[in-house]
């Protein structure tokens, strides 16, 4: 019988948790991916999401060789995956750039306080010419099975952040 490994299981939750957020009309799903990257051996999935087409989150789950192999080879005894989480909005008044993005920032660090929040502005150049602000949360650790109601928790921060 297959034994699913950490990041399986761990996806299933993320991913359940957030389809059941959109079933109910609270968020909606508008982007999803699942890569085995074969170059280096790593797994990722990611799924973004939104509640008015002006601010997207991404959460996505990745586990890397070491990790995967540790598992699958038993040689670590306890696997675990990189949380990330990201937020991508439109800026809207280019002249107070700079303090837009600290009021943003400002926000987010109040409902994460106790994680670094990376900030980027991004311009994409298709027609519209628009700038985006990216925000980054840093997660210092390594996310276990015994650990998955800290990724639900993640979840449902990330979509009170939208």
């Amino acid at each position: 019988m297959f034994d699913p490994s950490v990041f399986d299981n761990l996806k299933v939750v993320m991913e359940g948790d957030i389809y059941e957020l959109d079933l109910l009309g609270m968020i909606k799903v508008v982007g999803r991916s699942d890569i085995v990257d074969l170059a280096n051996m790593s797994r990722s999935f990611k799924m973004e999401l939104t509640k008015d087409k002006n601010i997207f989150g991404h959460i996505q789950l990745s586990s890397d060789i070491e990790n995967i192999s540790g598992e699958l080879l038993h040689k670590i005894n306890s696997p675990g995956c990189i949380a990330q989480i990201k937020f991508t909005k439109p800026l809207q008044n280019h002249t107070t750039l700079i303090v837009e993005v600290e009021q943003w920032q400002s926000k987010l660090q109040h409902v994460w306080p106790h994680r670094q929040i990376i900030m980027k502005v991004v311009n994409t150049f298709s027609g519209d010419d628009q700038d985006f602000v990216t925000a980054e949360i840093v997660f210092d650790r390594l996310i276990y099975e015994e650990n998955i109601d800290d990724l639900r928790e993640m979840v449902n921060v990330l979509v009170t952040c939208l």
